[in-house]
This record gives structure tokens, sequence and C-alpha cells, in this order.
């Protein structure tokens, strides 16, 4: 379903991108555009990556893993968005998706390696974690085109199209989801507390689902008539939390889990915690050893089409009657 609304929403803005570049060069073949002030309202759509403690080390393996595309997740949302200056403008937004990451992307890089002990791709994919979360993602950002800061030059400040760079904050629920043993069952996981979050003493704290993040973005941007633009950006999300793909510390022992938890969730947080056991046919982790890296938060990003409609008003000034 959602490759389907993707695969709509690129059609149509391809289509609408052709027929306003041809209308405007029909129409005002010797107009020279400038952004006015005032209020936008869009939607935007993409995909999403989790950059955490499942999946791979480093952006390149992340993308060009032969495993990637198998499991795409999606993003989307709605934005105003408010000109106070051809260079300057605010926006604020909801989106609603999901984000997912395996450390079966590692599959290539221990090719031929013969699982050898120690390396960091053997050691990521024999742990075989899965990780999925839904979000909920309030945001307010900033944007700067660069090129529009000073509208006395001409040439480049009065393109149709135009780089951005945009800043701000935001506020996120999430909800996180592991596989079961070997199967691909998906089961929440935050009440589990599979590293013993929340169990007092030297037990890691409890975190809250509901986190604030530091989104950054930049992006490109083309006007394709008086009222309508079309975007693509990517958008990086700083966060405050190592579990977002609910892994962080390390291994505890099914012994803690029988005395924390009620002997149903004790069962299954077993079969979640500790996935080697059942794919590469070896003993259960030692409780204590790493199960991920606590010296780093999770983030999360996308890469998105953005379709705005600018709300006309009388006051506007659209164009002005000035040729390169």
């Amino acid at each position: 379903m959602q490759a389907k609304i993707i695969r709509i929403l690129s059609v149509v803005c391809v289509a609408v991108a052709i027929t306003n570049a041809a209308v405007a060069q029909k129409f005002r073949p010797n107009r020279v555009y400038v952004e006015p002030d005032g209020w936008s309202i869009g939607t935007n759509v993409g995909m999403t990556d989790l950059w955490g403690d499942v999946g791979t080390k480093g952006p390149v393996d992340h993308y060009l893993n032969s495993k990637y595309f198998d499991k795409v997740s999606f993003m989307g949302g709605m934005f105003g968005r408010y000109s106070f200056h051809p260079f300057f403008a605010a926006r604020f937004g909801l989106n609603f998706g999901s984000f997912y990451a395996t450390d079966e992307w590692n599959y290539d890089g221990v090719k031929g390696d013969n699982l050898i002990e120690g390396h960091d791709y053997v050691q990521r994919y024999q742990r075989a974690q899965t990780a999925k979360s839904i979000i909920f993602e309030s945001y307010g950002m900033l944007e700067f085109t660069p090129r529009r800061f000073n509208l006395k030059a001409t040439g480049k400040a009065f393109r149709r199209s135009q780089p951005y760079i945009a800043a701000g904050i935001a506020i996120f629920h999430y909800t996180p989801y592991s596989t079961v043993g070997n199967s691909t069952t998906f089961e929440k996981t935050y009440d589990l507390s599979l590293e013993g979050q929340g169990w007092g003493g030297s037990y890691p704290k409890k975190g809250s689902l509901w986190q604030p993040a530091i989104p950054l973005a930049i992006g490109y941007r083309w006007d394709l008539g008086d009222h309508l633009n079309l975007g693509f950006e990517w958008k990086y999300r700083m966060t405050f939390t190592d579990y977002l793909d609910g892994v962080s510390g390390k291994y505890v022992s099914n012994f803690e889990f029988n005395q924390n938890l009620g002997p149903s969730e004790a069962k299954l947080a077993q079969q979640i915690a500790d996935k080697s056991a059942y794919y590469n046919n070896a003993l259960p982790n030692k409780p204590g050893t790493l199960r991920g890296n606590p010296g780093n938060n999770d983030s999360y990003s996308t890469i998105s089409v953005l379709l705005a409609f600018r709300v006309p008003t009388r006051t506007r000034i659209w164009w002005h009657n000035r040729q390169f």
C-alpha cells in the first residue's frame, strides 16, 4: 500500500510540474519570480531509515547492501509554511510512519569470510536482531534559501529552482517492535524490558516513548507556477535515546526475566532479546556481555518528496517585471 501511494504521488507531481512549467513559459516568458511572504500548505511522503545499533555500521553498507530494498518503510504527513522573506521561512508539520532495520543487512559482509569471529559484519549478522518502530512526529523548522538573501542581485536569486537548508525541534512518539525467535512475527518490546530497563539498581532506566529530537534538513525546491512548488528533501533527526531499535546495553539472563516479568512475558522476552541461537545454532549470549553500543544514541532520517500550495492573497506581489 505504501509503495502504491509513493508511485501515485510521483506520477501526479511529474504531471503537475510539466503542465505548470509549460503554462509559465507560454504566458510569462519575461517575468522574474521572487517568493512573496505568506502561507503555504503542503504534503510530504518518503522512505525512512533507522540509524541505531541494529543494522549496518555505516551508511554505505546501509544503502548498498543487497537486502536493503526487501522491506522499505515510509513516512508521510502534512505541513504549513510561512515565508517571511524569500530567504527565510518557518515550517510546522505532522508526520506518521515507520522505520525498520535488521542485522541481516550485514549478509554481504560475511560472504566469503567464513564467519570469522570478531569481524564487525559477523558480530552483527550473528546477533540476528530485527527492529521496527511506528512513529508519530510533530516538528517546527526554520528554512533558509541562501541564494535569495540578496534580492538586489540578478541571476541566481530570481531562479525558480533553489537549494535550501533547515533546522528546528521535534517531538515524536515511537512504539518499538522486534521479531520473536526466528519467526517473522513482530511483538511490542517496550514493556518487556529486554535489557532490564526500569528494574532498579544497576539496571538501565526506562525511558519515555515520547522523545525530543533535533531535525536537520537539506533540500531542493522548484517553483512550478504562481501557487505550486515541488521539492526533494533529506531530513535527519538527532534524538536523545538509544532505544529506538530496542538494543543498547547488555544481555540479561533468563533468571532475571523470570524474576521481573510474568511467565508469558518472560518467555516472550527471552525469545526476542537473544536470537543468535535460533539462527546460528550457538549457545545463548552470556549475561552481561554487550548487545549494542550504549555510547551512541539512535537517530532516523527520511528522503521525501514535498508538494506545496501557496495560499493566494490580494496583497501578495508574485512577480517582478524585471528581466535577467
